[in-house]
């Protein structure tokens, strides 16, 4: 199977893509705690990117959890406009929530930072502010 020979660089992809959103993770400058430079929008609470911004918000979106790995779990984004990948990675995706197949209701920012569509990431940095468990 095709999908099978990319697997490893796709879990090395979604790894690399969350190390900076993860909450007190290490930024891309190598330093740890908050971000250099420009302050972010004042909406997110993950160490994002310098100059990340909120891009658009999304209110009530029914999705799919899918799992990338051993422990790495991304949203389904089908019919969103401004993702470029299929799919969403939150940096904070909650515990309880971490099963393959489980339906969301979700509420959060989307997130963008310059130069972000030049950049090879498996899923769209996504901050939820609120989520229900339908299934």
């Amino acid at each position: 199977m095709k999908f099978v020979k990319y697997y490893p660089a796709i879990i090395l992809a979604l790894m690399l893509s969350s190390v900076a959103c993860e909450k007190g993770s290490t930024l891309p400058n190598g330093q740890k705690g908050e971000p250099d430079g420009p302050a972010i929008d004042s909406r997110l609470t993950c160490n994002w990117r310098t100059g990340s911004t909120v891009d658009s918000t999304l209110t009530s979106y029914t999705t799919e959890v899918k799992q990338v790995g051993d422990s790495m779990f991304i949203l389904r984004a089908s019919g969103l406009k401004k993702i470029f990948t299929g799919y969403l990675g939150a940096c904070n995706f909650p515990k309880e929530a971490k099963k393959n197949g489980l339906i969301l209701k979700v509420s959060g920012y989307v997130v963008t930072y310059p130069d972000i569509t030049l950049e090879d990431i498996i899923a769209n940095p996504f901050e939820i502010t609120s989520y229900q468990i339908i299934k």
